[in-house]
């Protein structure tokens, strides 16, 4: 029974989420690493414990606010919700007290953190986060039924690699600020991809989303617009700031969500089974991205010879 229950707990959690925001994270702390060449395992593990407590929050309090919502879900990888509180509503005082508790844990250690290595930022970040995090479903702000969410989401694409960014350095500054522009953008298709399968049940669960409002085709539209803002984002940034880097190596890396990107657009007639899986290819191209910018700037780090 303690068994069942547990797997229902992780299955609520939907860890698979865990794969980007750590893919994110890393990505600030090796920019740094590259930029900077600093670097410390104590840093990067007890940056990372602030930030594990504040993502898993974001997917247990999301299930727990998004109960009607869910009623009506196309369920994927990546969007509709688990469908776990449906099925088994003994849990969804737990998932409640679950979410809150993650919250505490996560500010005390950012606390901890930012008094330890004397970083304010860092302690902003992690609250911002927390609160972005809860507030994305939950009220009074509900910011993903008022029209918010997409920018919400937009604003975790500087908040996540910023707090492993300034879990190294202590600080945001101007390289990172400018880098972040793309990485936002990307969230942006993230958003309206997971958002695609849903557009019923966001309606009649009172969501106000992109996709609600101006439809499939405009989202599907916006989110290929996106790709090829993001690229040339990359193409347009100052070399010189981010030497040793290869900007340009990085714009041909971001060619793989943009081709799934206006894949998914030539889609956008045909069935919703088939735009659902275009839309979890999306958010997959994405991770596949992250991650090979990832290895790239390890290898760089690698054969430079940095630390």
């Amino acid at each position: 029974m303690i068994l069942k229950k547990l797997k229902l707990i992780i299955k609520l959690g939907r860890l698979h989420f865990l794969i980007a925001g750590f893919l994110l994270y890393l990505l600030g702390v090796l920019l740094a690493v590259v930029l900077y060449n600093q670097f410390s395992w104590e840093r990067f593990i007890w940056g990372y414990a602030v930030f594990l407590p504040a993502h898993l929050m974001v997917n247990y309090s999301n299930e727990y606010f998004d109960q009607e919502v869910d009623r009506y879900s196309y369920k994927t990888n990546f969007s509709g919700g688990s469908g776990v509180l449906l099925d088994h509503p003994e849990l969804v005082n737990f998932t409640r007290k679950f979410s809150l508790t993650l919250i505490i844990i996560s500010l005390i250690l950012g606390i901890s953190f930012s008094y330890t290595y004397n970083s304010v930022m860092f302690l902003i970040l992690t609250i911002s986060g927390n609160l972005l995090g809860w507030f994305y479903t939950a009220p009074p702000l509900k910011l993903s039924y008022r029209g918010l969410g997409e920018i919400a989401t937009v604003l975790t694409g500087f908040l996540m690699p910023g707090l492993g960014y300034v879990a190294v350095t202590g600080t945001i500054n101007l390289p990172f600020l400018i880098f972040s522009i793309p990485l936002m953008v990307f969230l942006l298709i993230f958003i309206l991809s997971v958002e695609i399968p849903d557009r019923e049940a966001d309606l009649k669960g009172g969501k106000k989303t992109f996709i609600v409002r101006y439809g499939r085709e405009n989202s599907l539209f916006l989110t290929m617009a996106a790709a090829i803002l993001a690229s040339l984002c990359f193409l347009a940034l100052p070399n010189n700031i981010f030497s040793p880097i290869n900007l340009y190596l990085i714009a041909l890396l971001s060619i793989i969500p943009l081709i799934s990107a206006i894949i998914s657009y030539l889609n956008r007639g045909k069935s919703l089974k088939i735009i659902s899986k275009s839309a979890t290819r999306n958010v997959s191209a994405l991770i596949l991205f992250i991650a090979l910018v990832n290895v790239y700037l390890m290898t760089l780090i690698y054969r430079i010879g940095f630390l």
